[in-house]
């Protein structure tokens, strides 16, 4: 049995045609036959041949576990069968029984003699410079490089919009429902007689009134929003309708905050837990005394670029919203988007603006302050991120790259900086060299959340088709720390001129998890306090917990 390359080069134009890539086709149809193959194969060949080739491949694969050298029947692993085999693992198995031919003389690129000569120099060891090694990671340790470990689901939640953990207990799980309902619960551990198990124990109920909003025109009442202060001793709760709840750790309200009139988008706490901001879908914005549950300031930028502008602008902009975040900088600073991508720096005790950043051009769609650097992040619609400092209105860094929206961006220490878009790409930047370190593009998915872990090793990202990936950064950032060592000291030629900081490396991929349900897309995503577990909320399905 056998497939020649133009047979290959026609299923793969075949896929191309399927899946709309149309560029892709027409490329790969004016440099190959397929045509002439289209002439006489079409009729014959049913759409999706070359998928269904591709997983017959990857089940024979998996089938050869079943039987041992001898041809007797090998005896089932329950753990093995439980999993999803993928094609990862399929190709790292035949790599295991066929190792790759070493290329010699002319048939050696020039890359690889430079790989190996570093690998020389380096006392036998390699730092893993194969693409293979560096997209797929191992999920049990460098024995297993290669492989990516299938994330495990350990409990189910009711059907969430919105999740966040107690940022010191790592078993403390806040979710918000569709019915106006959040809850707390603890994720435990038991014992029963088949083995380990977990469940969602429901410690309180944070019930708001089913009161529909006149003005937003919601028919819904969803809890859209949830904060814990830093201590983990409160949370707020926020609503469609625009009311927010403030509770304690145990379930008891605290108070009412009745301001906003439509759907809350951003609570973010001060370092000392006396007060927070809150922001709606139409940019009002906040600060409420957490003491006395009263508003200290209110600001309504969307109405003051409104009222300023013309007709003409007003119709030209496009811009619905000035941002969906807000970010403390100090215990008694804060900022907030403002008209035409700019960022206003604001005071408790003042009500004009005390700065204003001025660079992006699109609504503001992360902003994020690292207490080490003292420097700001902030991420816009308009596909860039800026840092900024202090003393200056003028951003010190900005890093372009991205296609379309970013929806997350979060500091990696204090020189790093990642982000993810809805162009389905995961970039990580470095301030002090003012550009972009490693890159992982999933297909021209679109990303619909990013969330980093608290100790920053783990960063995950979820797809628009429920896919969850889960980045090892750790590793990432070792190899970096290799690549920049051997192109200051090795004193040979592995490293061009800047090669290893100038062209991006790919993100070693941990893990990954699917939903079971078609078309379910990501909500939320959050970590817990120790970075073993994600909570997930779908669009569909039930939220979902699960162990990393």
């Amino acid at each position: 049995m056998s497939v020649t390359s133009e047979e290959l080069n026609y299923l793969i134009w075949r896929y191309c045609q399927e899946m709309g890539h149309e560029v892709s086709a027409l490329a790969l149809q004016d440099e190959t036959r397929v045509l002439d193959f289209d002439e006489k194969y079409n009729e014959h060949i049913p759409i999706g041949t070359l998928v269904n080739l591709v997983q017959r491949g990857i089940l024979y694969t998996e089938s050869e576990f079943l039987v041992d050298n001898k041809g007797d029947i090998s005896s089932l692993d329950e753990q093995h069968l439980s999993e999803d085999f993928n094609l990862v693992q399929a190709l790292q198995v035949d790599k295991e029984k066929f190792p790759e031919i070493s290329t010699e003389g002319r048939f050696a690129l020039e890359n690889d003699s430079e790989n190996n000569n570093c690998g020389k120099n380096d006392s036998g060891t390699t730092d893993g410079l194969s693409l293979g090694s560096d997209v797929a990671s191992s999920g049990t340790g460098d024995s297993l490089d290669g492989f990516v470990k299938t994330l495990k689901e350990i409990t189910k939640l009711d059907n969430i919009v919105s999740s966040i953990w107690n940022p010191l207990n790592a078993s403390i799980l806040a979710y918000g429902e569709k019915d106006s309902v959040a809850r707390l619960t603890q994720i435990i551990e038991t014992e029963r007689e088949e083995g380990k198990h977990w469940e969602a124990r429901v410690i309180a109920e944070l019930r708001h009134p089913f009161a529909l909003s006149a003005s937003s025109g919601k028919t819904t009442n969803q809890v859209t929003c949830l904060a814990w202060s830093n201590d983990g001793n409160s949370i707020v709760t926020g609503v469609e309708n625009g009311e927010l709840r403030l509770w304690n750790k145990a379930g008891a309200l605290q108070n009412v905050l009745n301001f906003h009139r439509s759907p809350i988008v951003s609570i973010k706490w001060n370092k000392d837990g006396t007060h927070f901001i809150s922001m709606d879908v139409e940019n009002v914005t906040i600060l409420w005394n957490v003491l006395s549950g009263t508003v200290m300031q209110h600001f309504e930028l969307m109405e003051n670029r409104e009222s300023s502008a013309t007709a003409e602008n007003s119709n030209n902009s496009g811009e619905d919203s000035l941002g969906v975040d807000v970010e403390w900088v100090d215990d008694d600073k804060f900022v907030i988007p403002g008209p035409k991508g700019a960022i206003f720096v604001y005071q408790i005790t003042e009500k004009a603006p005390i700065g204003k950043l001025i660079g992006h051009h699109g609504s503001i769609s992360v902003l994020e302050f690292n207490d080490t650097n003292k420097l700001l992040l902030s991420a816009s619609d308009d596909g860039t991120l800026r840092i900024w400092h202090g003393g200056n209105g003028n951003s010190q860094n900005c890093f372009y790259g991205h296609s379309q929206s970013i929806v997350s961006a979060s500091w990696v220490g204090d020189d790093k900086v990642i982000s993810c878009s809805m162009d389905g790409s995961v970039r990580i930047w470095s301030l002090e060299e003012n550009t972009l370190l490693a890159l992982s593009i999933m297909d021209g998915i679109p990303i619909f959340v990013g969330r980093l872990s608290q100790d920053g090793e783990k960063y995950a990202v979820a797809f628009m088709d429920g896919q969850v990936n889960v980045y090892d950064l750790k590793k990432l950032n070792s190899k970096l720390l290799n690549r920049k060592q051997q192109s200051l000291y090795g004193g040979n030629s592995c490293t061009t001129t800047g090669s290893s900081i100038t062209i991006p490396q790919p993100i070693p991929l941990y893990a990954s998890y699917q939903s079971n349900q078609d078309n379910d897309c990501v909500f939320d995503l959050s970590w817990n306090h120790t970075g073993d577990k994600i909570s997930v909320a779908y669009s569909l399905g039930e939220g979902s917990v699960v162990a990393i």
